[in-house]
């Protein structure tokens, strides 16, 4: 059962941290030159996608005070030590569909 559900974990951190890359390449994309580098900025502009993935992941919510750059290694640390809970919770609240669940956590 350990086993099926480390091999479940390490697809669900791989698809999530997958989401939250092509979140951050995608706001990159949307950025001036003038604006600088996105990891640089404030959380108060990061897109809507962005902020949904760190939420799931995080719970809490981010705003000013915090750069996008910090708020990616919080988002990074949490992923990464996540128990199977709550990547089951995740899973759910990002509607990531996966061929084989955790088990024992109905």
């Amino acid at each position: 059962m350990y086993d099926h559900n480390d091999a479940v974990a390490e697809i669900v951190k791989n698809a999530i941290y997958s989401l939250w890359m092509d979140a951050l390449d995608a706001a990159e994309a949307e950025l001036d030159e003038e604006d600088g580098e996105l990891s640089e900025l404030d959380w108060e502009y990061a897109s809507d996608e962005m902020i949904a993935i760190q939420k799931a992941v995080t719970i809490c919510g981010y705003g000013f005070g915090y750069t996008i750059e910090r708020v990616c290694d919080i988002f990074e640390d949490e992923l990464e030590a996540a128990p199977y809970y709550r990547l089951k919770e995740m899973v759910e609240d990002l509607a990531i569909k996966l061929e084989k669940g955790f088990v024992g956590f109905n």
